[in-house]
């Protein structure tokens, strides 16, 4: 059967009866405080076609965010239109401060289920609720929602829901503007052939993994054969050292020679040294050093000894120094007691001098108060005379004079025994300071004659003549200079013992170089097993890659019929009368792009560059309502379509009209339009034909800040007493 445009209708799964409805599977919507809506605002769309109408503004697109908003908890169109991250988007302006809410009711073969999504721009939370069971929440119920709206297919919610669920008008055409390779990718998911996608992954991911495992086996191979290098270039220098070692015995009387040359006043000691062995000669070695060390303490300390009693000359008695200190103190004694009859001499002086002051003050007083005769005698007083002859009198006395005399003998004295307590403390010093020195001396000589009567206990090799210091004096600088001698014989000796160590050196190169030649052998055959197996992955992913193009494009090829047959049903273009989807393969990854063709001319093109855009979303469209019904039973049981028929033309608008009345068979359709006209054709054409079947129509009439103004209505059904019956197509 063919409609009025003569386009063949479309497949039926065998055993579904013609012209019988859908279930609808949204029963109830209800949203407050989300969007458009301000105060709460429930729908019943217990229906399975609902056409929701009204002009543009009204609140039909918030009708549609709240059913994605409500199944995802999110508005993917939304985000890259925001400003600022914080900028709020879900919840409606006049009620920001709380939490939108959205809730519908699902009528399921499992049974009913109640959604309530709670949230805003920040994140949301989900509530699912059934009958008799306990409530779930956050993931839990988000994971429960995708398993019974999806319970045969593995796409993720919000991926079924994007590209078969629901087509918003913004979002029309971003499955034509996708790129090639998301789109071929979305494509294989959409037609459930995601076992091969993950199958190709895999391959992928081992080839990767298996060709960095060669890279890693290289670089083992490279650094094995340089160790190898220098292994072998250590076995060489090795054998070269043993060539060119002496002769133990040589070196060995060689090194006796030296150790019985000994100096004057020193003789080995008996069985002291032995040299059979190299632990013997160590031994013998570091008890030579240690003589030497000795020794050179010991001369030190005797030439610091006698650097300080050179130049010094006998030393002060004990005795001497006390008389010395004793004359000090008899001279600081006689010092003071001048010192204190000076200072009472100075005393008397200056009383002395104050009293004939204070007479000769008097007497400039006194003499103003004399009258010219005298009251007794009557003789004439001569005022200048009498205070002339006091003051000369006070001035003059005979005790002033005496004792300025006592005070200068003192003031002598005091100095010559200040000079003799300086000469006694110069003496004394100078004593002192030498008996100092001489101490440093004896300790000096003590410490040189400790160190040299040590040298007996100390040296277990060699004997002295004797051990004072004044024969130490003279075989010092000898002996050391014959320790120091032998310790040299002792350590070339040990050296020609060392021969043995390079022969064990010689073994030890030799096995390490034929282990890194086994290990190179190993690594060679680890580097071309895992070349091997990369070139292998290598030519499996390829061939993987090829295997899942043939595959998709094979089940591309079987929806194509349904494509072919919505596009031509809306009929956009004239000429282009099909379309369909070309797969290709580029850098070794699948793409497919969207074509449409004439094919009375043979022609093909990319639809985003030659149609106009009405005619492009018509493309759009088609892919999109044909891959939400190749999903079958794999995908969602609903059809959400917002505004699909903007900017189509007349002609377009009757073929859509005419394929919704077939889409309500297979799922629940919610469709909405801007258009009255449109929405009157939906209502004649989705009008009820069969028992069972219900219609709602939903008019958004306008818009206030309490959320849209809404009428609601269901359809009067036009029942056939035998209806028209659909053919399967076969293919």
């Amino acid at each position: 059967m063919k409609n009025s445009l003569g386009a063949p209708l479309l497949p039926l799964n065998r055993g579904q009866r013609s012209m019988m409805s859908f279930e609808p599977i949204i029963d109830r919507l209800r949203v407050e405080a989300f969007r458009g809506f301000r105060d709460a605002c429930e729908f019943d769309l217990s229906a399975t076609a609902v056409v929701i109408t009204g002009p543009n503004g009204t609140g039909k697109t918030s009708f549609f965010d709240a059913l994605q908003w409500g199944l995802l908890g999110s508005l993917e169109r939304l985000e890259s239109l925001r400003s600022r991250r914080n900028v709020e988007h879900v919840v409606n302006q006049y009620r920001l401060g709380r939490k939108a809410s959205v809730e519908m009711d699902l009528s399921l073969p499992s049974g009913p289920v109640t959604l309530r999504r709670t949230g805003d721009q920040g994140g949301s939370t989900l509530e699912l609720r059934r009958a008799y069971e306990p409530a779930l929440f956050g993931d839990e119920a988000e994971s429960e929602l995708r398993s019974i709206l999806l319970p045969n297919s593995e796409l993720a919610l919000e991926s079924a829901l994007t590209t078969s669920g629901l087509m918003q008008q913004d979002v029309m055409r971003r499955v034509l503007e996708a790129k090639p390779a998301d789109r071929y990718r979305q494509l294989s998911t959409v037609l459930g052939l995601g076992a091969l996608e993950d199958f190709e992954d895999t391959t992928r991911s081992l080839a990767k993994l298996t060709s960095e495992r060669e890279k890693d086996a290289r670089v083992e191979l490279a650094r094995l054969a340089d160790a190898l290098k220098q292994a072998q270039g250590r076995s060489d220098a090795a054998q070269t050292r043993l060539a060119t070692r002496p002769q133990v015995a040589a070196v060995r009387e060689e090194a006796l020679s030296v150790l019985l040359a000994t100096p004057v006043g020193i003789s080995v000691r008996g069985r002291s040294v032995s040299l059979e062995g190299p632990d013997d000669v160590r031994l013998a070695a570091t008890a030579f050093g240690h003589a030497a060390d000795m020794v050179e303490s010991a001369r030190a300390l005797t030439s610091h000894a006698f650097q300080l009693r050179r130049g010094l000359g006998e030393g002060p008695a004990e005795e001497e120094v006390s008389g010395l200190r004793a004359q000090v103190a008899r001279a600081e004694a006689a010092r003071d007691a001048v010192e204190a009859s000076r200072d009472i001499a100075q005393g008397q002086l200056n009383a002395a001098r104050l009293a004939a002051a204070d007479m000769a003050q008097l007497a400039v007083l006194a003499v103003p108060m004399l009258s010219d005769d005298c009251p007794v005698c009557g003789q004439h007083i001569d005022r200048d005379h009498v205070e002339r002859e006091l003051r000369e009198r006070a001035e003059a006395t005979g005790t002033i004079l005496e004792l300025e005399r006592a005070f200068s003998e003192l003031a002598n004295d005091l100095s010559r025994t200040a000079a003799a307590v300086t000469t006694a403390r110069e003496v004394l010093s100078a004593a002192e300071q030498k008996a100092e020195r001489w101490r440093q001396v004896r300790s000096a000589d003590l410490a040189a004659q400790a160190a040299v009567e040590a040298l007996a206990e100390e040296i277990k090799v060699v004997n002295l003549a004797r051990y004072d210091l004044e024969s130490f004096a003279g075989v010092a600088t000898p002996a050391l200079e014959y320790f120091r001698r032998v310790r040299r014989a002792l350590h070339d000796l040990l050296e020609t013992f060392d021969r043995q160590s390079d022969q064990g050196a010689v073994e030890r190169a030799v096995a390490e170089t034929r282990s890194f030649e086994f290990a190179l052998a190993s690594a060679e055959e680890e580097l071309a097993a895992q070349s091997a197996r990369s070139n292998m992955l290598q030519m499996l992913s390829e061939q993987t890659i090829e295997a899942r193009v043939e595959v998709t494009e094979a089940r591309l090829r079987s929806i194509q019929p349904l494509v072919a047959n919505i596009f031509q049903r809306l009929d956009p273009h004239p000429a282009f009368k099909t379309v369909e989807f070309e797969l290709d393969t580029y850098y070794r990854k699948g793409t497919t792009s969207p074509l449409v063709i004439d094919q009375v001319e043979n022609i093909a093109a990319d639809p985003l560059l030659i149609f106009s855009t009405s005619q492009a979303n018509i493309v759009a469209l088609s892919y999109f309502i044909a891959m939400s019904l190749s999903f079958e039973e794999r995908g969602l049981p609903f059809l959400l379509l917002d505004d699909p028929v903007q900017s189509m033309d007349d002609v377009n608008v009757l073929g859509f009209a005419d394929l919704c009345r077939h889409l309500r068979l297979r799922r629940q359709l919610i469709v909405s339009t801007h258009e009255r006209r449109f929405s009157s054709l939906l209502e004649r054409k989705l009008a009820p034909r069969a028992e069972g079947s219900r219609t709602k129509i939903i008019k958004f009439t306008g818009w206030d800040r309490s959320g849209p103004t809404v009428q609601e209505y269901f359809v009067e059904p036009q029942l056939l007493e035998d209806p028209i019956r659909l053919v399967h197509l076969a293919g």
